[in-house]
């Protein structure tokens, strides 16, 4: 016979304060994060909370307020079927919820390309009302004196793409950047010599060196092959997104001088760079991991050009980004400070089974 007591289906301060064995006083004060509550007390309430996944009221906080909240989204520019397109999916999910507690979204977006671009933002959000924003962390120079502005203003801001975590950031919503590079690492090098050679693309960008999520998997990567033995060249290779001609002319040259090369990575969206040039070299023998569920890559992969994509559930971060701005803007619940999405490993046997959006 279950002997837990009776939770009914519209949770009240005084319900929990009774299963906790507490006064409502007391609860209240949990609730609301003001005054004094023994560690005792604390812990009571808080696994009643957990048991009947209390949520306050978030309409009636935000239109007590009596004003309309701005939040911003800072992200790159995109087209149909880029990876940040899905982030914007999940986005603007949320931001319909956001909008029925009074909150007003706008997006801010830069070239992910051109460093300079991103100060062009910066200033945007200097000038503008901003109560929380959401920032892709591609420029991390950037990004930190940005947050600095920010912290001096009590705005609260949450990263995705990237974590930074010297920043004072709210939340942090994506993958383990240096993880993600190790399973590339070990997605590539799998069956392979231990000493044959990989080729290491890269899109050129105007004013940097590249983004703060593609050093930080390169890092990892490195580190996984320096681990495990890996006696072979790493050979980079930069490309242009819309130059196929040059892209060509760089890889013909670079296969043409390295005879031993047996796999190619990217680190960012782009492998459908590599793997249009070893479809259309007839290349089959060499091993390509990349990163995302574009649909560019995503052919790539059924039809073998591609090895395995590694995905990180872009709509999900959009998503609980913004969703962790307004709840705590409204006193709802606070975050967890680093929320790491899964890694998937897709592959062709298992690529039709793939969704982005599942949260």
């Amino acid at each position: 016979m279950d002997d837990k007591p009776h939770i009914p289906s519209n949770i009240r301060i005084v319900d929990i304060a009774r299963l906790a064995g507490v006064s409502v006083a007391t609860v209240d004060r949990v609730i609301h994060h003001r005054g004094k509550v023994s560690a005792a007390n604390l812990a009571r309430i808080n696994e009643v909370l957990r048991e009947v996944d209390y949520r306050p009221n978030l309409l009636a906080r935000s239109l007590a307020s009596g004003r309309r909240q701005t939040l911003w989204v800072v992200t790159p520019e995109f087209s149909e079927g880029d990876y940040w397109a899905d982030v914007e999916q999940g986005v603007q999910r949320a931001a319909a919820e956001a909008g029925r507690y009074n909150f007003e979204l706008r997006e801010c977006r830069f070239d992910q390309y051109d460093r300079a671009s991103f100060g062009e933002v910066v200033a945007t959000l200097r000038t503008g009302e901003v109560d929380g924003a959401v920032i892709a962390t591609l420029f991390a120079e950037q990004v930190v004196p940005l947050t600095r502005e920010l912290d001096a203003r009590g705005i609260p801001y949450v990263f995705v793409d990237s974590d930074i975590p010297e920043c004072n950031r709210l939340a942090y919503f994506g993958t383990a950047s240096a993880d993600a590079g190790a399973v590339a690492a070990r997605l590539l090098t799998d069956r392979m010599a231990a000493d044959a050679d990989i080729v290491v693309g890269s899109v050129v960008h105007a004013g940097d060196g590249g983004s703060n999520q593609c050093r930080y998997r390169e890092q990892g990567f490195r580190d996984y092959l320096a681990a495990t033995g890996f006696r072979g060249r790493l050979l980079d290779v930069r490309l242009r997104i819309r130059d196929e001609e040059y892209n060509r002319q760089q890889l013909d040259a670079l296969f043409d001088e390295n005879p031993r090369i047996a796999g190619a990575v990217t680190f960012n969206s782009t492998c459908h760079l590599l793997g249009s040039y070893l479809a259309a070299s007839g290349r089959r023998d060499v091993r390509l991991v990349g990163y995302d569920v574009i649909p560019r890559n995503e052919e790539m992969l059924r039809r073998g050009v591609v090895t395995a994509l590694i995905a990180q559930r872009p709509e999900a971060q959009g998503y609980y980004a913004v969703r962790a701005l307004y709840e705590h803007l409204t006193g709802v619940s606070q975050a967890e400070k680093v929320n790491n999405m899964p890694i998937d490993i897709l592959i062709r046997e298992n690529i039709g089974y793939y969704r982005t959006n599942i949260y």
